[in-house]
C-alpha cells in the first residue's frame, strides 16, 4: 500500500489560526452597573441574556442578590439585541419576565421590544436603575436640533441627500417603527433667489395628505437653523432606481405603478394641489417586491391652490417639465396639467429605461420638449408588445394642455379595463373597484 505523506503544519500559522479565534470581538456598548457588584459590562456578541439562569450572558445569583429578592428576577429577564454588521442600527432590549423590564422608567411588557439609546436606564422588577447603556460608536448628526427627536428617536443611516437636506433612517424608541426623517438646513435654501420654494411650503401641504398612494408626514419641527420631518418609511427605495436596476419595466409592472400615479394625481388635483416635480426619483416603493404599493413624495415644488387654477411659477426638473413651463419664462400661466405631462414622461421611462426628450440633431432639452419632439424608434420598445401605452404616452405628451387628457381620463383608458393587475392595485390600496373607473370600454377611449 502506498504511503500517503503528510506535510507538518507550519507552527507559526497554527499560533496565529489560535490567536485569531480567541481573538474578542470588539464592543459596540456596554452595560454600566449601578452597583459595583455588576461594574461595567462589555457588550460584543448579537445577543446578550440577563437572568437567574446560569446559562445566561451575565446570570444574576446569590452574589447580586439575596435568594428571596431574587425570586423577582426572571430566568432570562431581558434580552440586548443588535446587528454587527451595520454600525447604524439600533440596540433592540426584549422584555422575557413577568415581573417587567423597565426602560427609562416605562414598561416595555413581555414579549416586547424597545430601543436603547445612550444613557438609557434599565430596571428589572422592583430595582430601579440597575443598569445604564452606553453606545460610544453612536453619533446624531449635527443638523438635528431638536431635542425631543434626539429622545424619541434612533437616528440611523443616510438613506439619501440633495442639495437643500438630508434623509436619515428613524426607529421610534418605544414602538420600534421605522420612518424616514427629512430635514432641511435653512442657511442652504437660499431663500433670495428667485423661485426658490418656501421652507415651509412642503410640510403644510403634506399635512392635508391622507391617501394610500402618498407619502404621509407625522411630525414636523421648525427649529431655528433647520426644518425636521419625520415621514413614512419606503424600504423599497425610489422607482428610478428600481427603473435602472431592471434597464426598463415589464409593461404589467409599469401599468401597475402608473395606476397608483394616476390615482395619486387624481388626489391631490381634488385637493387643489400640483406637484409640479413628478419625476421616478419623488415616486417611493413599500418594499422590494415587484407588484408593491407607491408613494408620490417631496412636496417642496408643490403649490396648493383654494381659488385659482393658473402658475407661474418655473419649477421642476427639466426632463420631465411640460413645455408650458418652459415658455412661460415666468410670465404667463399655466395649469394643473403640467402633472399630467409628467405621468406621460414617467411612464415613458417606465416602459424603455429612456428619456424622451434628449439631445437631437443640435437641439437642446427645452427645444424638444416644446415641441414635444419624441420617439418610439429605439429597440427597447419591441418588447412593448401593445399598442395602447404607446398612444397613451403620445396623447399625454401633447403640447397643448386643453388636447391633452386630464387625470380623469386617464383612469378611464382601455389600458387599465378588464385587467388583473389593475384589480391587484386597486386591492392593494384598498380601493373598491367600481369607484376605480367609470363608463364602458370603446374605441373611441384613450
Amino acid at each position: 500500500m502506498e504511503e500517503i505523506a503528510t506535510q507538518p503544519q507550519d507552527s507559526e500559522t497554527i499560533s496565529m489560526d489560535l490567536l485569531t479565534s480567541q481573538t474578542p470581538q470588539p464592543s459596540y456598548g456596554q452595560l454600566v452597573g449601578s452597583s459595583a457588584l455588576f461594574g461595567t459590562i462589555d457588550l460584543c456578541s448579537e445577543k446578550f441574556n440577563v437572568g437567574r439562569d446560569r446559562r445566561c450572558s451575565l446570570a444574576i445569583d446569590e452574589v447580586h442578590f439575596p435568594l428571596p429578592i431574587r425570586s423577582f428576577i426572571s430566568n432570562i429577564h431581558f434580552t440586548l439585541e443588535r446587528d454587527l454588521t451595520d454600525q447604524y442600527t439600533p440596540t433592540y432590549i426584549t422584555d422575557n419576565s413577568t415581573n417587567g423590564t423597565y426602560v427609562n422608567g416605562k414598561l416595555v411588557g413581555k414579549n416586547n421590544r424597545a430601543i436603547l439609546l445612550p444613557g438609557s436606564t434599565i430596571s428589572i422588577a422592583c430595582f430601579a436603575n440597575i443598569f445604564v447603556y452606553n453606545q460610544p460608536d453612536y453619533r446624531v448628526p449635527p443638523e438635528v436640533e431638536s431635542q425631543a427627536l434626539r429622545k424619541r428617536y434612533h437616528i440611523g443611516r443616510t438613506l439619501g441627500s440633495g442639495s437643500f437636506g438630508t434623509v436619515y433612517m428613524l426607529h421610534d424608541v418605544t414602538t420600534c417603527q421605522p420612518y424616514a426623517l427629512k430635514i432641511v438646513k435653512k442657511q442652504r435654501y437660499g431663500t433670495k433667489l428667485r423661485g426658490s420654494p418656501s421652507l415651509t411650503n412642503e410640510a403644510n401641504i403634506m399635512k392635508k395628505l391622507n391617501h394610500p398612494c402618498v407619502i404621509r408626514m407625522f411630525d414636523f419641527i421648525n427649529d431655528p437653523g433647520s426644518i425636521s420631518m419625520v415621514l413614512e418609511y419606503m424600504q423599497g427605495g425610489d422607482l428610478l432606481t428600481r427603473i435602472m436596476d431592471n434597464g426598463y419595466l415589464p409593461e404589467d409592472t409599469a401599468k401597475f405603478y402608473f395606476y397608483q400615479l394616476c390615482h395619486a394625481i387624481h388626489y391631490l388635483h381634488s385637493q387643489g394641489i400640483t406637484h409640479r416635480d413628478l419625476k421616478p426619483d419623488n415616486v417611493l416603493l413599500k418594499d422590494n417586491d415587484e407588484y408593491t404599493l407607491i408613494k408620490v413624495s417631496d412636496f417642496g415644488s408643490s403649490k396648493f391652490q383654494e381659488h385659482t387654477i393658473f402658475m407661474r411659477t418655473i419649477c421642476g426638473t427639466p426632463e420631465y417639465v411640460a413645455p408650458e413651463v418652459l415658455e412661460s419664462s415666468g410670465q404667463k400661466l399655466y395649469t394643473r396639467q403640467v402633472d399630467v405631462w409628467s405621468l406621460g414622461v414617467v411612464l415613458y421611462t417606465m416602459l424603455s429605461g429612456l428619456l424622451p426628450f434628449g439631445t437631437m440633431n443640435g437641439m437642446t432639452d427645452a427645444e424638444l420638449v416644446t415641441r414635444g419632439n419624441f420617439s418610439m424608434a429605439q429597440p427597447v420598445w419591441r418588447t412593448v408588445r401593445s399598442f395602447r401605452p404607446k398612444k397613451l404616452i403620445y396623447d399625454i405628451l401633447n403640447v397643448d394642455p386643453d388636447e391633452r387628457p386630464s387625470v380623469e381620463m386617464l383612469l378611464d383608458s382601455v389600458w387599465f379595463r378588464n385587467s388583473d393587475v389593475v384589480q391587484h392595485a386597486q386591492a392593494m390600496m384598498n380601493l373598491a373597484s367600481a369607484a376605480s373607473y367609470k363608463g364602458s370600454p370603446d374605441e373611441s377611449a384613450l
